[in-house]
């Protein structure tokens, strides 16, 4: 994943990750932000700094490294999220927990949870990390 040279690769905790607040998973506290998907959407669009991520219209602007968000149902609630682990001719490839998945195309098409009124959103992890 993108990140400061300095800091190394990858997604790192920052202050409104940390433990009272239930943003990750310490002493047996869990992360509202990394375990539901509605939060880390809300997450990625109003932190200020750390790991931050703009809203983008097209899965073509997506990189390795960017997520995005499914609306299973259409109505206006996540319900899902995806890293982007690779693309191959333009079509971006997702990792998920949820029933484990590797490298499954980013439509979820061959997913049980898919419906045709679903709906995406892509979101660009910011390059700038401050």
């Amino acid at each position: 994943m993108r990140g400061a040279p300095d800091r190394g690769k990858g997604w790192w905790i920052t202050g409104g990750w940390k433990s009272g607040s239930g943003n990750h998973y310490v002493s047996e506290t869990w992360s509202y932000s990394w375990s539901v998907s509605h939060s880390l959407r809300w997450y990625l669009e109003t932190s200020k700094s750390g790991l931050t991520a703009k809203q983008t219209a097209s899965v073509s602007d997506l990189q390795i490294g960017d997520v995005i968000f499914y609306d299973f149902q259409g109505n206006g609630v996540i319900d899902h999220s995806t890293i982007v682990t690779s693309i191959r001719n333009g079509i971006p490839y997702v990792h998920a927990h949820t029933n484990d998945s590797q490298n499954r195309h980013y439509e979820y098409k061959n997913s049980g949870a898919y419906t045709p009124n679903i709906k995406y959103y892509f979101y660009k992890i910011d390059d700038v990390f401050s």
